[in-house]
């Protein structure tokens, strides 16, 4: 789906080393933390290149967050924090949906189906958001 979407590269961390396969390529000008879990944190910034950036979006489900403070001032490495979810936000996003530049990806189902569609995502099954018909 991410190539169908534009993407040049694609890494599947599930049978890839995400950062060796990032880093082969040169490494990540800015990496994008979307997931809660630690292990995607530190994936995040050990992909960076020198001078990347970590946008930190979501929050690790311990409350932490470990980084090489060496490797972080050496290669000029920034971490930034993004509270997303604002009203400008939802404003820019319609407005570059509007200009064509992002896709909706959705799956609809029935509203019956909401347990099976619960069990899923849950198994991860589903591509992107489910919409349900009433």
């Amino acid at each position: 789906m991410a190539r169908e979407l534009g993407a040049d590269e694609v890494v599947n961390a599930a049978t890839t080393d995400p950062v060796a396969a990032i880093q082969a390529l040169g490494g990540a000008d800015v990496a994008v933390a979307l997931a809660a879990a630690p292990a995607s944190f530190d994936q995040a910034y050990l992909s960076l290149r020198r001078g990347g950036r970590l946008v930190c979006v979501a929050l690790p489900a311990d409350g932490t967050m470990q980084l090489p403070i060496f490797d972080t001032v050496l290669a000029g490495k920034s971490v930034i924090g993004s509270i997303v979810g604002t009203r400008n936000d939802l404003a820019d996003v319609f407005a570059l949906h509007a200009a064509g530049r992002t896709t909706v990806v959705t799956t609809e189902r029935k509203l019956e189906e909401v347990n099976e569609a619960m069990a899923d995502v849950l198994s991860g099954h589903v591509p992107a958001r489910i919409v349900f018909q009433f």
